[in-house]
């Protein structure tokens, strides 16, 4: 394969985003080596520091092995001609354009989800049971596997097929369309993500009356914020780990709180949870960043308007024909490398609303220390990576450290002599 040839540059480009992501992954483990800083080690004890790390050392390992699993597959139905293969298999069809491209893509994400279904019974069954997480039944697990099977089929399926048929027959503003269509279905998606597709997972049953419900409702009231329903979610059929979140907007708002997070939290600390989830709606968080979501959607399509058309793109995959099908798959494994950087920046913006929503939090609830004692539970029940690399956070951290939030929380707490050392 020559220099010249498009398949060496795409090559380059996945493989230098797959080591950028072996860096980070080491750089973490070897983070996980140095001494906790002394703010820290005043608040977390050493078996729980112990078990945190190896926790995250087992994480690291099962996710460098399936990124070079992934890469290695790709590489081998790559330049053993898969793709070209597989473009000839459906063409014996015969079918419409759009069903053989829907055929196409849709065997491509069956083999990625085979080839990775090792790798998730691992986490589930064997890791997160190690360390005390797991509660997912094998009957739970098989059942949420054919519910996602059927959503994708059910939701996704329409979509491609209407991105197909816009690519194909709207010409020159085509993208124009497929960016509606995206942004349409993404903003239908937030409306019925809570009311039909979350319940089919968990149950969702209201807040009994009692002194956590009253609590919730008074928080609400004095900071005025409508709020619709209050639920808890049988989070630990699954896994200990908690989670709590807000959905929906105005009187159609509604509170959810898992199960889990309720059993390992006093009521103070949970209305601090709250509080800050509170902090992302009233800061319009979710708002912001659908909206920033969709310009970075546009912009995609507008890349895909200029690449679909160029002879390269399928010669480096080595094929001859230029289907559509086949040019959005290409595509993305050639986008994905370069948009890492766009990852980069909405992490760094989630961050930074993360930091705004614990200020929130800390000028809002009830108690304003009770948002540092929350994060330190959950910090240990969910052994969370305490010491993350910088690179790593830069590529894939949502949210901040929790030693870093904690020292931030700190600093808003000192002008009213509140500090938590």
């Amino acid at each position: 394969m020559s220099v010249s040839h498009p398949a060496f540059w795409f090559l380059l480009l996945i493989v230098a985003a797959h080591l950028l992501e072996m860096v980070a992954l080491l750089l973490d483990r070897r983070q996980l080596r140095q001494p906790l800083p002394a703010a820290m080690a005043s608040w977390v004890e050493e078996e729980s520091w112990q078990k945190s790390r190896h926790y995250a050392e087992a994480r690291q390992q099962l996710a460098l092995w399936e990124a070079n699993s992934g890469l290695l597959v790709l590489l081998l139905f790559w330049f053993g001609g898969g793709f070209a293969w597989l473009e000839q298999w459906t063409n014996g069809w015969q079918l419409a354009s759009w069903l053989t491209g829907m055929l196409y893509i849709g065997a491509l994400l069956v083999g990625s989800y085979l080839s990775n279904l090792p790798f998730a019974l691992y986490a589930t069954f064997r890791l997160e049971a190690r360390f005390g997480f797991n509660r997912t039944s094998w009957s739970t697990w098989l059942a949420d596997q054919v519910k996602m099977t059927l959503l994708a089929v059910l939701l996704g399926g329409p979509l491609l097929a209407a991105l197909l048929l816009l690519l194909q027959e709207t010409g020159a503003y085509a993208w124009l369309y497929g960016w509606a269509t995206v942004t349409a279905f993404s903003l239908l998606l937030q409306w019925i993500l809570p009311r039909w597709i979350l319940p089919l997972f968990n149950r969702y049953e209201p807040l009994p009356e009692g002194e956590l419900r009253q609590a919730i409702l008074d928080y609400a009231a004095r900071v005025q914020f409508p709020v619709g329903q209050i639920y808890t979610i049988d989070g630990s059929r699954r896994s200990s780990k908690a989670n709590a979140f807000v959905t929906g907007f105005g009187q159609q708002r509604r509170i959810a709180l898992f199960d889990t997070l309720i059993q390992q939290h006093t009521v103070a600390e949970l209305l601090a949870v709250l509080a800050h989830e509170v902090g992302h709606a009233r800061h319009h968080h979710m708002a912001k960043m659908l909206l920033l979501g969709t310009l970075h959607t546009g912009i995609l399509f507008g890349l895909l308007a200029v690449l679909l058309p160029w002879p390269g793109l399928y010669q480096g995959f080595f094929l001859a024909e230029m289907p559509l099908h086949a040019g959005l798959v290409f595509f993305a494994l050639v986008i994905g490398p370069i948009d890492l950087f766009a990852g980069v920046l909405f992490k760094l913006l989630s961050r930074h609303f993360e930091y705004q929503a614990d200020r929130y939090a800390v000028e809002s609830a009830p108690q304003p220390t009770a948002l540092i004692s929350a994060l330190r539970t959950l910090a240990k029940e969910n052994l969370t990576n305490l010491l993350p690399h910088p690179v790593s956070i830069l590529l894939h951290h949502s949210h901040p450290p929790v030693g870093q939030r904690i020292a931030a929380i700190n600093r808003l707490l000192q002008p009213i002599g509140s500090c938590l050392e």
